[in-house]
């Protein structure tokens, strides 16, 4: 912020209508700059002896949730066959639809788009043959899947498929509606 502060001038010649006081003058004052204290080097943390430390009180109002090793079994399922399935709708071997009972409605439309878009890249131009038959139908197989829990009813998923030589990821977000697993974001790599 700066400052006007209005002085008598000490060298002006006094005002004939005054008795010396010479006229404002105007002085700016600079904005002060706060001097930051120097850094501190960081020193490495000591190990903690988890042993000897008490039990840390909970939190109030944290939720004691634990997730139900029957449910993450039945969702990892889940999450690999949903991620197998949109593998296969991208390579053209599984019709969408069957993913129409997994996938809510702007996910649905958001894989429809993609897979008529590399639809729409397969497609021989005049005059080229067809393309590799090897090529339409994958041999997709899940590689490994990883599940965590965030909440109840609540689940993220991270699967590796692997087609011919190529290794593609897939993230889902799975959440219990009415009763029914959903998939309510899926992201291919």
């Amino acid at each position: 912020m700066t400052s006007v502060i209005f002085l008598p001038s000490p060298d002006a010649p006094p005002a004939p209508h005054t008795d010396g006081d010479a006229g404002p003058i105007a002085v700016y004052v600079a904005p002060s700059q706060e001097v930051l204290p120097a850094p501190v080097p960081a020193t490495p943390r000591e190990r903690c002896n988890r042993a000897a430390d008490p039990p840390a009180a909970p939190v109030p109002g944290a939720a004691r949730w634990a997730s139900d090793p029957e449910d993450d079994a039945r969702v990892k399922a889940i999450c690999q066959s949903v991620a197998l399935a949109a593998l296969e709708v991208l390579g053209g071997v599984r019709p969408l639809q069957q993913m129409a009972r997994w996938l809510d409605p702007e996910n649905y439309e958001r894989l429809q788009l993609r897979a008529n878009l590399v639809r729409g890249l397969q497609q021989a131009p005049q005059g080229r043959s067809t393309p590799d038959p090897q090529l339409l139908h994958r041999g997709v197989r899940i590689r490994s899947c990883r599940l965590c829990p965030v909440s109840e009813g609540v689940y993220e998923a991270a699967v590796v498929a692997q087609e011919h030589e190529r290794a593609r990821a897939v993230a889902l977000r799975v959440q219990l509606r009415r009763g029914l697993w959903k998939v309510t974001a899926l992201e291919i790599g």
